[in-house]
């Protein structure tokens, strides 16, 4: 095998790769409270209906200006290779109600709701276990190209197929999440039964008392074992010794059972504990 080859080879591989990435072509990405970009097709995980704890959709543009407002967004497209298939004409077999074209949108983010981010309605039938490791690009129809004082620059209409913004989903039949609104730091935690398999999300990024605005925490679970579950938040590093709202969701199948919000000043002490049956 000459070298020759050897380069026509690799240099396929690399194709074949970039061309598996969910979504590259989309010119919208999703970005951390920190401004950092997510790259495209990156992870998402799903929560109950209406709301949202994805990173923000985010875009620059020449000038130094910044992505202003969506206004209206399209029809989710489920991407597998060079074939896309609208979300509601996606009929895996075994799929006991079609999506609706609306399934997935974006939603403001519960303390900054200036900044919109991944959210769903909530499924029906079996519709969530159709939803795991799906490429979904979202087409962004109108927004706002804002200037670096915050005024609007122009507003854009559009149906370029590269406005979009695509993330791979993650289902999980567990969600317990958390959410604030200052840098201070949270700590969730919630225990299950045995042979229950959790894991801890965090992509705060809050913990040393920056100027970042909101922080989010969570733990999903792989499996659904019954029995109890307790959760519990503790608040550390009271930053600038403030009131820091926060709110906590309990998310079974897709949906949202439990919601609890409160404010707290504390530091280093638990601010909430609950229980909830599978």
């Amino acid at each position: 095998m000459n070298a020759s080859f050897l380069f026509v080879l690799l240099l396929s591989v690399i194709a074949f790769t970039a061309d598996a990435q969910c979504g590259r072509s989309c010119r919208f990405r999703l970005c951390r409270t920190d401004g950092s970009l997510r790259p495209t097709g990156t992870r998402v995980l799903l929560r109950g209906a209406d709301y949202t704890r994805s990173a923000s959709v985010c875009r620059n543009f020449p000038g130094g200006r910044t992505l202003g407002s969506i206004r209206k967004t399209g029809v989710a497209l489920v991407e597998s290779g060079s074939r896309t298939t609208p979300i509601n004409r996606y009929r895996p077999n075994g799929l006991s109600h079609p999506f609706p074209p609306n399934y997935f949108r974006l939603s403001p983010l519960t303390f900054q709701r200036e900044l919109r981010g991944v959210s769903r309605r909530s499924p029906v039938g079996n519709q969530e276990d159709f939803l795991d490791d799906l490429c979904i690009r979202l087409p962004i129809r109108n927004y706002n190209i804002q200037n670096t004082d915050g005024s609007v620059f122009r507003t854009i209409a559009t149906s370029d197929a590269r406005d979009c913004v695509s993330f791979q989903t993650v289902v999980r039949p567990i969600v317990v999440d958390v959410a604030w609104d200052s840098s201070d730091d949270f700590d969730l935690s919630v225990d299950g039964p045995p042979g229950s398999q959790g894991g801890r999300i965090n992509d705060n990024l809050v913990y040393q008392c920056g100027n970042l605005p909101a922080g989010k925490e969570a733990v999903s679970f792989t499996n659904m074992v019954p029995g109890k579950y307790t959760v519990k938040l503790f608040h550390f590093n009271n930053c600038f010794n403030n009131r820091t709202r926060w709110v906590v969701n309990i998310v079974i199948n897709g949906v949202r059972v439990e919601r609890r919000l409160g404010r707290s000043n504390v530091d280093g002490r638990q601010v909430l504990e609950l229980e909830f049956t599978v």
